[in-house]
């Protein structure tokens, strides 16, 4: 039995363990526009319909007809898509804090940073926090931390984010012991 868009849609959606507002965030729509598409409501127009594919990692005729392959592969051909665009971290940290209402400062109190350090992350000059940092920033910003890691069109699990955030919390050597021991588990 073949599924419909907004069965596709869902299924998806949980596959990438992703909320409605998760999703909505990542293609800069609206939570009950999601869940407008997911109930069946609309079919969305092709620029909805572009750029949830688009962070959902299909293809945009696979999402809405079922039909054809079902894996994209942009190969950075994010242009194929406007308005599609993954946004980068810094620009998704701010945007997230300036929608819970949150300034710099407080967000940086309520992770236990410096007001210095959230500023870092907007901006790019530091990259994605590292240990404990992405998790409370991610729990403070009411999202798992793989909401907060989906960006530059790759998605990553909880667990994938837990290791790298530990990684990232190793010394250089100790970083090149970890790979060693991933590469022989293989």
């Amino acid at each position: 039995m073949k599924l419909s868009f907004a069965k596709r849609l869902k299924r998806e959606r949980e596959l990438a363990g992703l909320s409605q507002t998760g999703l909505a965030r990542l293609c800069n729509l609206s939570g009950p526009m999601i869940s407008c598409l997911e109930r069946g409501e609309s079919p969305g127009s092709e620029k909805t319909l572009a750029s949830v594919a688009h962070a959902l990692g299909v293809r945009p005729e696979w999402l809405r007809s079922g039909s054809g392959k079902r894996e994209a592969d942009w190969s950075g051909d994010v242009a194929a898509f406007p308005g599609a665009a993954p946004q980068p971290f810094p620009e998704r940290i701010k945007q997230l804090r300036k929608e819970a209402g949150l300034s710099q400062k407080q967000l940086a109190d309520l992770v236990g940073v410096s007001k210095a350090a959230v500023s870092c992350w907007e901006t790019g000059v530091r990259g994605v926090p590292s240990g404990d940092n992405l998790v409370r920033l991610a729990e403070t910003l009411g999202l798992d931390p793989s909401e907060v890691m989906k960006v530059d069109g790759k998605s990553f699990n909880r667990c994938e984010v837990q290791l790298l955030a530990a990684f990232r919390m190793l010394s250089k050597e100790r970083q090149l012991e970890a790979v060693k021991l991933v590469e022989a588990l293989k």
